[in-house]
């Protein structure tokens, strides 16, 4: 939780192996010299100790340490970590204590001790369910803080001698915790003995400490710091334990600090029995070369590319004279801030919720720490997360603020309105996305507007919600002039998402199983399918016809064909709401014909590839999906309107303005996608769109003007400009009775509430 317990040592270097006590060390990675990660300043003239930061591989048994000690009297005793700040931790040890307490048949007045205690924030809730309790940390301050607040915590480092004298004095433990302590600790004999010591014979030892896979598959190189001392995995965890008398039955992951082993250990011989997930994480972390020296070699030479990539990333957002702030001021932020070389040039001040770390300086890079109001004061632009494992709740924190920026796994800038949408659409689909797990997913156009939501969505299932991954090949062409990025909303590294860069007219070869297709590729802007009219019709039909054979090749559970509304044409007023069944008001020689023909045709394909072949195909006609990553360079009417106006210019609506449209915001649409594509029925077609407020141009422009700029744009009749198709639909409206009726769906955001997140989007992605 914070605050070590390990055994009073002066500083120095580490020759032998704390797991197996070998002396083949390999240094394999270098951070420069540091002061500790939590020795805050009160003044920036303050003088400070700096000490070496350096990895050591064990060639014996592949544990992985840090090469210099620093004496825990100097880390920890004046410790300002206070673990109860924040809200995800006092839920996620809830939660633990529960976890223990059920599992293990906890009764009444049995003893829990937690080594590491600081402000008691696991022990808690075990006293509330009628445990007797005792805290170990050697934080004086926050010891006695504990003690005031009801949790006797006594202010030691734990180790054999100390464990004999509280097993005499209180009787032994049925429960013993280490969470984010374990790693702290250097004379790991000492500490694991004095648990024996204390332990019953029944008992259970809880341990969670960073996990060292995690650490590299993540590249969360900043959570090495002087604290950590050790960075375990299962095998390495349980060669510990076995050596010292002891057996781990247990293991498994917590999402806590990006990646946490939790380990249930007991005396050797106890009574539980081992878990097959003993064997089952150490065979991954074998295949995963993590007991190999030039793994380590590798994850130096990635930590060098974070650094030179969030480098330029704060150097040009400061050449074009934006704000720039921090918030949180982890340990791990100052291994970042100081290997990075980022300081108060960079950085304005850094904001922190503990007023323990406020108005304090950070140490090495002397950067001023503040609390949440001096957001309010000083405006940043942008707002670099340093505590990024809480990256969602300080987000939503920050409510008046949208730009954030992300060091880890790889340097980003995301927005707080498209990551609010993005969770909104998982936590919508998690149940039908169970379908996903395990499963391999082909998406054409997967850097498009709607392809780009769509990885997006599967990336967050992937980290929240699926027990197995889903695997994502994206291809993309990039025939409208944007730019060659991983996706359009976001930039995402993931190891399960591949992006390649693959024209759909030609045939489309996957070495590995597919088990979904999702045929996205396109062209859906009037202004460009009038300028790429044959591209236009290639890339829907052969894109269309190539998954199809793919689908065919590899027996895919289903593929999701993307029509569109513009198939209907200018439809019969009789016919609006418009259903599936209409068969379409269309020219098939007008400027339009390109788009809407070609689209026709794809699904007279597709529903020929179902009646002989057997092909699952599915069929989604959107109509005017809008919302955050539609540039203003699409040329559809809401980015282009809300980019007149944010230009300062009057929102030009083409003709009289008398055409009507309903709009459906992108949470909505993506929901019904997924919907259609795990749910729908093989052979048919869908309506995508959102029913209700049906409004005309001049309509939707005037309420922009109101809603948006609060009638400082205005608002101006046009001509249709020639580079524009002719022969516009009237009116357009969708029944979807048959979506709401098979799958449930509805649409639920309002045009006002879209209107205003496309915008925040708009406004603060145009630099």
């Amino acid at each position: 939780m914070g605050t070590a317990s390990g055994v009073a040592n002066s500083a120095g270097e580490k020759l032998s192996c704390r797991v197996c006590a070998g002396k083949s060390l390999q240094k394999v990675l270098s951070l420069g010299s540091t002061p500790p990660a939590n020795a805050f300043l009160k003044s920036p003239k303050d003088a400070e100790q700096f000490f070496p930061l350096e990895l050591s591989f064990c060639n014996g048994c592949g544990f992985v340490q840090l090469a210099n000690v620093v004496s825990p009297e100097l880390l920890f005793r004046d410790y300002v970590y206070v673990s109860s700040t924040s809200p995800v931790f006092v839920q996620h040890f809830k939660d633990l204590s529960s976890l223990i307490i059920k599992r293990f048949s906890l009764q009444h007045g049995s003893l829990v001790v937690d080594v590491g205690s600081n402000d008691g924030i696991l022990l808690r809730p075990f006293k509330e369910a009628g445990m007797k309790v005792l805290g170990i940390d050697p934080a004086e301050k926050i010891a006695a803080m504990a003690t005031a607040s009801g949790i006797e915590t006594l202010p030691i480092f734990f180790n054999a001698t100390a464990a004999k004298g509280l097993a005499k004095e209180r009787g032994r433990a049925k429960v013993i915790t280490a969470t984010s302590v374990f790693s702290h600790v250097d004379d790991l004999d000492s500490f694991v003995s004095g648990v024996k010591e204390l332990l019953s014979d029944d008992g259970v030892f809880v341990i969670e400490v960073y996990y060292l896979y995690e650490l590299l598959a993540k590249n969360l190189f900043d959570t090495i710091y002087h604290e950590h001392l050790s960075y375990f995995t299962a095998k390495t965890m349980a060669r510990l334990l076995q050596r010292l008398g002891m057996e781990m039955f247990d293991v498994g992951e917590t999402d806590t600090h990006g990646g946490s082993l939790r380990v249930f250990a007991q005396k050797a011989n106890g009574p539980h029995k081992v878990e097959p997930s003993v064997g089952r994480f150490t065979a991954m972390e074998d295949a995963m070369r993590l007991s190999d020296a030039k793994t380590y070699v590798e994850f130096a030479k990635k930590i060098g590319q974070n650094k030179a990539r969030l480098k330029e990333l704060l150097d040009g957002l400061k050449l074009m004279g934006k704000g720039i702030v921090g918030y949180g001021a982890p340990a791990k932020g100052n291994t970042l801030l100081n290997y990075f070389g980022i300081g108060p040039d960079i950085l304005d001040y850094i904001v922190d919720d503990s007023p323990w770390k406020q108005g304090l300086y950070t140490p090495g890079t002397h950067i001023p720490v503040v609390g949440f109001g001096e957001l309010g004061k000083r405006r940043p632009d942008y707002i670099l997360i340093l505590a990024w494992n809480f990256a969602e709740p300080i987000m939503k924190k920050c409510g008046g603020f949208t730009n954030f920026i992300i060091p880890v796994p790889v340097p980003q800038v995301v927005n707080s309105t498209v990551e609010e949408d993005l969770g909104s659409i998982a936590e919508s689909i998690k149940e039908d996305a169970k379908l996903l797990e395990g499963k391999t997913v082909m998406i054409t156009g997967g850097s498009g507007f709607i392809g780009s939501y769509i990885v997006a969505v599967i990336d967050l299932l992937n980290k929240k919600f699926l027990a197995k991954p889903c695997r994502v090949i994206s291809l993309d062409i990039h025939i409208t002039g944007q730019d060659s990025r991983n996706s359009l909303i976001k930039e995402i590294a993931s190891e399960h998402i591949s992006f390649i860069r693959h024209d759909v007219t030609f045939p489309i070869k996957i070495d590995e199983p597919v088990d979904y297709i999702i045929s996205a590729a396109g062209v859906a802007s009037p202004i460009y399918y009038k300028k790429f009219p044959i591209e236009t019709i290639e890339g829907t039909i052969f894109g269309v016809k190539n998954c199809l054979e793919l689908a065919r090749q590899k027996n895919v559970k289903a593929v999701l064909y993307f029509s569109s509304s513009e198939i209907y044409g200018d439809p019969d007023p009789n016919f609006i709401p418009t259903p599936e069944a209409y068969k379409g008001n269309v020219s098939s020689i007008g400027e339009r014909s390109c788009y809407d023909e070609s689209k026709r045709i794809g699904e007279t394909m597709c529903v020929a590839y179902f009646s002989v072949h057997k092909v699952p195909v599915k069929i989604v006609r959107p109509f005017n999906v809008y919302g955050p990553g539609m540039k203003s360079t699409d040329y559809r009417v809401i980015p282009m309107f809300l980019s007149q106006g944010l230009a300062g210019r009057e929102l030009p609506v083409h003709d009289k303005g008398n055409q009507t449209r309903t709009f459906c915001y992108i949470t909505d649409s993506i929901t019904a996608f997924f919907k259609v594509l795990l749910l729908g029925r093989p052979g048919e077609v869908y309506n995508v769109g959102n029913s209700s407020e049906e409004i005309n141009m001049l309509a939707l422009a005037e309420t922009i003007n109101s809603e948006v700029f609060n009638g400082k744009a205005g608002v101006k009749l046009i001509a249709y400009p020639d580079t524009y198709p002719k022969d516009e639909p009237r009116r357009r409206c969708p029944d979807l009775s048959k979506i709401r009726k098979e799958l449930g769906y509805e649409a639920k955001v309002s045009l006002k509430e879209g209107l205003k997140r496309a915008f925040a989007w708009l406004r603060d992605s145009s630099g």
